[in-house]
């Protein structure tokens, strides 16, 4: 019986030395780049006008960079799947008709519509706007900010790394305003949407 113990015991930890070796090894990763762009910024003043002007002058997609950095090196902190379970909203997007509206468009929708997540990315605005309601802006991986307003019921906080088809909240009656916008420009919604 203790032999069975102590099998358990010795399963039980190698787990968390494989964890905690693969958090520091991803740490000095990110480590070694930050440094090796700072050293390169010290010595190379093209390479110095180039972060400055691509880092500091242009909008930083965050959910492009943890898209890559997640595709590389995998995610910073592991996380655990539980066996037999399935997706329970995995949808996409149904309208019955949409207008321009302000910046964006407003979609004429089913009353209380769940609203699916347009595209993978980083939750960077959860809050009230201007002819908007209640809204949520996403930063999507390909570079995209997705505006949804109107909303009630959200199911997202702030920087949640949010899944594509995935459930985003409900609108508060039958519209749903969409803006697409990329580089301080507002997309056509033709160009985006391809149902």
């Amino acid at each position: 019986m203790d032999n069975n113990v102590s099998k358990f015991m010795k399963t039980k930890t190698k787990p968390k030395k494989n964890i905690l070796i693969s958090i520091l090894s991803k740490l000095l990763i990110c480590f070694i780049l930050v440094m090796t762009c700072l050293i390169l910024m010290k010595k190379n003043p093209k390479f110095k006008t180039f972060m400055e002007d691509k880092v500091f002058k242009d909008n930083i997609s965050f959910a492009y960079i943890n898209n890559l950095y997640n595709k590389y090196f995998g995610k910073i902190l592991p996380s655990y799947k539980m066996e037999d379970t399935e997706e329970v909203f995995n949808e996409k997007l149904e309208y019955k008709n949409y207008n321009i509206y302000h910046d964006g468009y407003k979609l004429e929708v089913n009353n209380k519509y769940l609203v699916p997540i347009i595209e993978s990315g980083i939750v960077v605005f959860t809050g009230e706007m201007d002819n908007y309601g209640n809204s949520v802006i996403i930063e999507g991986i390909d570079g995209v900010d997705i505006w949804y307003g109107n909303l009630d019921n959200v199911s997202v906080k702030m920087y949640d790394y949010v899944t594509k088809g995935n459930f985003l909240g409900e609108t508060k009656d039958s519209n749903l305003y969409l803006v697409f916008e990329k580089n301080q420009e507002y997309l056509k919604f033709e160009d985006y949407i391809k149902n």
